[in-house]
């Protein structure tokens, strides 16, 4: 799984992956299966990821693509953010894409560690280039507190497209030691 992380994480980062009008993501011109942490739905596409680099959110705009690494093993009292990829959502006659999504974190025993709702990760006019990958603008911070337990943690996220009437269900997880 960390090979294929590594190798991914990089090709979405510089537009290698986007959705196109199809049922799945595309690299290289070749159809991408869809997995737990990436999936796509008449024609719109979703990747959940997991990092320690808040930094991502305001360098996704600059002309060199961003780099973070993707977290695995927290660290305690470190937060690590929820970073949404989308591509090809619906818009209305204006452009205006409408992307919400709803994010659980459970604990190692399944129970729930902390929850956010109905976040917006993008209500305005979408990009000119429809087919283009973007970051959400709205994310989730998680931070394991020292007496929280060990054990390996789930991010579940449902990303809607309110437009297309799509509901995509994405899930990572990663390890906090003792």
């Amino acid at each position: 799984m960390k090979s294929l992380l590594a190798i991914l994480t990089p090709l979405v980062l510089v537009g290698f992956l986007c959705a196109q009008e199809i049922e799945s993501w595309r690299r290289d011109g070749k159809t991408m299966p869809n997995t737990p942490s990436m999936k796509s739905k008449n024609g719109f596409g979703a990747a959940l990821f997991l990092t320690e680099n808040a930094k991502i959110f305001e360098d996704w705009s600059k002309p060199e693509a961003p780099k973070f690494t993707p977290v695995e093993k927290a660290r305690r009292n470190a937060p690590i953010f929820t970073v949404i990829l989308f591509a090809e959502p619906g818009t209305d006659a204006t452009g205006t894409a409408n992307v919400t999504d709803d994010i659980i974190v459970r604990k190692p025993d399944g129970g729930v560690y902390g929850e956010q709702k109905n976040t917006a990760l993008w209500k305005h006019k979408y990009p000119a280039h429809s087919h283009a990958t973007q970051l959400s603008e709205g994310y989730l911070a998680i931070r394991i507190e020292p007496n929280d337990p060990s054990g390996i943690y789930t991010v579940e996220v449902r990303v809607h497209d309110q437009i297309k009437n799509v509901e995509l269900s994405l899930k990572r997880t990663f390890y906090v030691a003792r």
